[in-house]
């Protein structure tokens, strides 16, 4: 009788015990949770690699901006190895602190050696040349624009035990600062820190010749987002996605979708998914069969970032080409970025100093002072099945309840957008016109009946008010710079042209045609920058 009741107790005490441990995972994942169930909303003003320092500093004032989101290159960042220069990033953090404004911290990595104009330092490349391998099976060489790019490829060991370096000196020295709370993360990054695989016909043969599979993306990607993850415990980590066309993995957003996936299962709550290729024609959501599709598969945490600026672009590139007013194509493109329920939005910094309607529209659809919290339970994975077939980390995919927000609660927020994606033109102007100029509540007290404010078309009305500030701009000195830099330089001093360059663009600039502290028209000036 003793041993029955002996055993019984003893199976009692092992059920209890793994009762707890189960009650306590999921307390822990809860608190996970609720620590990042707040995700920064609004207008994030996008900064040029290296800007944010001098006259645009404006932008920490202004209350339509609700955040900053800040680049600066790997080899301005680390010139040597091991060796960092921090003045750029603690200049901006703190200012962004002071004013009281959330930070979005990104790295440049892709492009290839920056003597080539690119944003990897060249002793990474150096370092990686050095390997016992062929040049084959490190190095990829593709076509950019007419341009001839070098690579490391995305899974060498040397690449990524570098760039793992440097992300944890990174998380050392910022991740306990209350205002960095976003960081970049990207391992499928050709050019920029946008997804980039390049996928053309050449390209994928290129690849494959390179030792390209479908596993040792996703396990460069598991190596990058973890190193994120664990050097900004405090922090979210953004994963910009795109596709890799049809023939590189089992189909187009395979790798993406399941980074994405196996990220949240071993980071519930912590991992923001964004497209930084917002436009006025891409697809309404929620573009089911194309690439857009993961990202609203992917919501609540989702976010986005302008294709391009707006104002002063002759090429119309948000819009596809086709003119249009810039304020109009700022509208436009938030709005279908609202219908997908983006928390934030990165506009271009020329786009928040210039088109002043639009980005306090921008402000008003996004920003929300109190998030309602996500709910965390209601374990309904939408996209868990694809990931099973793809990682380790599958086996844990109940923690996408990450994923699991998919349940729009995140829609209350929205209802302000949800009906401009469709009629996205005509609904925007008027929207637009009367909340943006705050100046109508000045004229109220003047007399309500006095419609004079009303009228102001915003589309026409917005450049007007706007461009008088800054109708004269100096020129910045360039003495020292790199080439690549020099368009991000003039645009942050308010020019609106493109700058005219000669000489290799990695190298240092030499000479500028028009001499620094010079006044001239912000929309007409020219200059040429020569380097040696």
């Amino acid at each position: 009788m003793n041993a029955i009741n002996t055993k019984k107790h003893r199976q009692s005490r092992l059920f209890r015990m793994s009762f707890l441990l189960g009650a306590l995972f999921c307390a822990f994942l809860t608190m996970t949770e609720k620590a990042f169930s707040e995700v920064p909303t609004g207008v994030f003003c996008l900064l040029g690699a290296g800007g944010g320092t001098g006259d645009d500093s404006l932008i920490y004032s202004d209350p339509d901006v609700d955040g900053i989101g800040m680049r600066q290159m790997w080899a301005d960042l680390e010139p040597a190895e091991g060796v960092y220069d921090w003045s750029y990033l603690d200049n901006v953090i703190a200012r962004a602190a002071a004013a009281g404004k959330p930070v979005l911290l990104r790295i440049g990595t892709g492009g290839g050696d920056i003597a080539l104009g690119g944003a990897c330092p060249t002793w990474v490349m150096d370092a990686v040349a050095a390997e016992p391998l062929p040049a084959s099976q490190k190095f990829y060489t593709f076509d950019h624009n007419g341009r001839s790019v070098t690579i490391a490829v995305f899974w060498d060991p040397v690449w990524l035990a570098k760039k793992t370096d440097m992300i944890t000196a990174l998380g050392a020295r910022y991740s306990s600062n209350p205002a960095v709370k976003i960081v970049g993360a990207s391992f499928a990054n050709a050019i920029s820190e946008d997804w980039n695989v390049p996928h053309t016909p050449p390209a994928v043969t290129a690849w494959f010749a390179a030792g390209y599979t479908t596993q040792k993306m996703l396990d460069a990607g598991a190596t990058i987002i973890n190193a994120t993850m664990a050097a900004f415990p405090n922090q979210y980590v953004t994963l910009a996605v795109a596709g890799n066309g049809p023939n590189l993995d089992p189909d187009p957003d395979y790798v993406a979708r399941n980074a994405v996936l196996n990220a949240r299962a071993s980071w519930p709550g912590r991992l923001i998914v964004q497209k930084e290729s917002l436009a006025t024609f891409i697809p309404s959501a929620p573009g089911t069969g194309t690439a857009w599709e993961l990202l609203w598969n992917s919501r609540p945490d989702v976010a986005g970032e302008l294709l391009h600026w707006c104002y002063g672009d002759t090429t119309y590139q948000v819009n596809g080409g086709v003119p249009i007013d810039p304020s109009l194509a700022l509208t436009n493109s938030v709005n279908k970025g609202v219908a997908y329920q983006m928390k934030y939005i990165e506009i271009y910094l020329t786009d928040v100093l210039n088109l002043l309607a639009a980005t306090h529209y921008a402000h008003q659809q996004l920003f929300i002072p109190s998030p309602t919290p996500t709910p965390s339970q209601t374990p309904t994975p939408t996209t868990t099945p694809t990931a099973t077939a793809t990682a380790t980390p599958t086996a844990t995919v109940t923690p996408t309840s990450t994923a699991t927000p998919t349940p729009t609660p995140t829609a209350t927020p929205t209802p302000t957008p949800t009906p401009t994606p469709t009629p996205t033109s005509t609904a925007t102007p008027t929207a637009t016109a009367t909340p943006t100029p705050t100046p109508t509540a000045t004229a109220t007290p003047t007399a309500t009946p006095t419609a004079t404010p009303t009228p102001t078309v915003t589309p026409t009305a917005t450049p007007t008010p706007t461009s008088t500030p800054i109708s004269q701009c100096t020129v910045p000195n360039f003495i020292g710079a790199r080439l690549n830099q020099a368009q991000s330089i003039w645009s942050n001093a308010g020019f609106t042209t493109r700058v005219t360059t000669v000489g290799p663009m990695g190298h240092q600039i030499t000479s500028q045609s028009l001499p620094a502290g010079y006044g001239g028209s912000c929309t007409t000036t020219t200059i040429t920058l020569t380097a040696r």
